[in-house]
């Protein structure tokens, strides 16, 4: 269960962003389905982890990336020719990525996402 909103109300490098049960996607993207069920597999973590999630994304970088790669596979369903986008991502500094440079090279984010 969720909620969805169309804003720009968000961190500048975001197209969307979940945070618990609510959803927040750019109205640019409104029908970016692959980007709708990338932040649907977010709330479905936050359940999963009984509302911990946001916790565990913040202090735990090992965690962020598996959140990240978990996403990013749902979404290369809908979108697969941006593989190598969503891979620098997850292997670049904040802001314009994830902070995940230090444990995932843009090349084991390719191996990760591929899995």
């Amino acid at each position: 269960m969720y909620l969805i909103f169309y804003t720009d109300r968000m961190p500048k490098y975001s197209s969307g962003c979940a945070n618990g049960p609510i959803i927040r996607i750019r109205p640019a993207y409104r029908d970016d389905r692959g980007l709708l069920e990338h932040e649907k597999v977010h709330v479905k973590q936050w359940w999963r982890t009984f509302g911990f999630h946001s916790l565990l994304y913040l202090c735990s970088k090992k965690y962020r990336l598996a959140a990240e790669v978990e996403a990013y596979r749902v979404q290369l369903r809908y979108n697969p020719e941006n593989i190598l986008k969503y891979a620098g991502w997850l292997s670049a500094d904040e802001p314009e990525g994830y902070g995940c440079q230090n444990i995932c090279t843009r090349e084991m984010a390719i191996e990760l996402l591929r899995m």
